[in-house]
């Protein structure tokens, strides 16, 4: 068993360790993850569909939006990122993500920060995507209605809007997340490769749809599902009558970046897991590249294909008609505005497999997401707990599965809740700047990436070597990481230059995050005091070490 002093010990399980010395057991933790597991990891944290609701916020939120600049902007901030964590996951392949990283690095009343932050603003994202597939199961139903000809499944959409159904959903999406969460990681992993190939499937049905299909197909199969001769044209002219501007703005393309930059959120997220990485550092940094080229790839080709076939005009129409006159829409289309893509492939489409693929593609990606974000959650929990920052009963490992069991209870608990006030309740005040969180978290990372060479150069000097890799005199971590700082702070400028579309600056949303912020500073000192007192530990000596395996 491992101490921060470095000497061995024989303390068994449940007696308490001599004064001055904090003895901590092996994590429980078992490296079994290897490239194809970590990249299910990183994909299904992205939710590959979602792209379509992003593309749509975009459309509505700015006038002239055309995406292939965002994209591969959002993919060029990412990539640059995904080196500087590939720093960090080599000096400290741990569990935890930026808490571990700013607790070792910066300090641990920045890493207590962010550490509580993640898992309040995760386990809140929980409960949003649950919300999701309960926002899309009249869509879903829709699809399926189409796919088997039954009015009976088309019908039972306008039965699963109201309050209690959507609460009814999203904790039932919650409770087979959380049941799923309980299997081990790498099987966790599976289950999520497996979504992960339906989503992509449901991609490559659209792509064939959208390419075997000319601008007057699209024109004509939309008139038939929305039993309206000149349903394409009346979008477009109901739209230039209520004051959409089409076409494509640089400035408009600028400003969106932030939305495809949260696209791409999650691309990364193997390095929370990075306690269960199979050679951390190379396993996080193929499964991150392999996740980064899939998605442009995938989200640039379908976004040609749209524009090709149902024209950038329409697309900017719909996404803004439904949106701001959405009676008007009604009485042209049926066809859900916000699905984007998605709903032009259920109106090109004449088989049932490609509806049942592209009808059910949103809210299994949901579910796939969550089953990851659970992990990064619960892992972010477990690294808190293994500090002794949370209740050390948090940190609990199954010798079974290898799952942080308690960390799965309590985070289930905690995004129900979230679950039950997103429908029976106003909160979109109080979370408006998630946007800004996840900028904000990037930017931490970025921060300690900048700083590892200077502050723990003992963690990134290689055996044998006297000096960190330099360039220009400045370790080459030191350029990466200011480089990965500099784009993540033009996230966050261009975040706060547009507050109808990222969040608004209100007293209740600043005050969330303040206290989201504030809570592990105060969490810190209360914890270090009850430590000092008990046992004469000094916490921040603990949390400068790396916890053991």
């Amino acid at each position: 068993m491992s101490s921060i002093t470095g000497a061995a010990t024989g303390v068994k399980t449940g007696t308490r360790p001599a004064a001055g010395l904090f003895t901590r057991q092996a994590s429980g933790l078992v490296r079994e993850l290897g490239v194809l597991a970590a990249t299910g990891i990183a994909l299904a944290s992205v939710a590959l569909p979602d792209t379509f609701i992003n593309f749509n916020a975009g459309l509505t939120s700015f006038n002239q939006v055309e995406y292939y600049i965002p994209l591969l902007a959002g993919a060029f901030i990412w990539f640059v990122a995904m080196f500087a964590y590939r720093y960090l996951v080599e000096a400290i392949p741990r569990a935890g993500g930026e808490y571990v990283f700013l607790s070792r690095i910066v300090s641990p009343v920045v890493g207590s920060m962010a550490g509580i932050g993640l898992a309040v603003v995760f386990t809140y994202v929980l409960a949003t995507n649950a919300h999701f597939f309960a926002a899309y199961t009249p869509f879903m139903l829709t699809g399926l209605g189409s796919a088997f000809s039954s009015h009976a499944i088309a019908n039972a959409a306008n039965h699963v809007g109201s309050k209690g159904a959507i609460a009814g959903i999203s904790v039932g999406v919650m409770l087979v997340v959380a049941a799923l969460s309980f299997f081990s990681l790498k099987r966790v992993a599976q289950i999520n490769i497996g979504f992960i190939v339906l989503q992509l499937l449901a991609f490559l049905v659209l792509a064939l749809l959208l390419a075997d299909h000319s601008r007057s197909d699209f024109i004509a199969a939309f008139a038939r599902y929305s039993s309206h001769p000149g349903a394409y044209q009346a979008v477009i002219s109901s739209a230039k009558s209520s004051g959409v501007l089409f076409g494509a703005s640089l400035g408009a393309m600028v400003a969106t970046i932030p939305f495809m930059v949260v696209n791409y959120n999650g691309v990364l997220y193997s390095y929370y897991v990075g306690g269960e990485l199979r050679r951390p550092a190379r396993t996080y940094l193929y499964a991150s590249a392999i996740s980064i080229g899939l998605l442009v790839v995938v989200w640039v080709g379908v976004w040609a294909l749209l524009r090709h076939t149902a024209g950038l005009h329409f697309m900017q129409a719909q996404a803004n008609l439904g949106n701001s006159n959405p009676n008007t829409y009604a009485k042209i289309s049926s066809l859900s505005s916000s699905a984007g893509g998605l709903g032009y492939g259920l109106a090109l489409s004449g088989d049932p497999i490609s509806k049942i693929l592209l009808a059910t593609t949103i809210p299994l990606a949901a579910v796939a997401v969550n089953i990851a974000f659970l992990a990064c959650t619960t892992r972010v929990l477990f690294a808190l707990a293994f500090d002794r920052l949370l209740p050390v009963r948090v940190a609990q490992v199954s010798e079974r599965n290898h799952a942080p069991t308690t960390a799965i209870v309590i985070v289930l608990i905690v995004s129900i809740a979230f679950c039950l006030l997103l429908a029976f309740a106003s909160i979109a005040n109080i979370v408006a700047l998630e946007s800004l969180f996840f900028a904000l978290i990037l930017l931490a990372g970025s921060v300690a990436a900048t700083f590892l060479a200077h502050t723990r150069p003992d963690l990134v000097t290689r055996a044998g070597h006297e000096d960190v890799d330099r360039w220009a005199g400045l370790p080459v971590i030191t350029w990466i990481g200011a480089a990965s700082s500099a784009l993540a702070l033009f996230t966050i400028v261009e975040v706060l230059a547009h507050p109808n579309a990222y969040g608004k600056l209100s007293f209740e949303s600043v005050t969330a995050l303040v206290v989201v912020l504030a809570a592990g500073p105060v969490i810190y000192t209360v914890a270090r005091g009850i430590r000092k007192r008990q046992n004469a530990l000094d916490l921040s000596m603990a949390m400068h070490e790396l916890p053991p395996e």
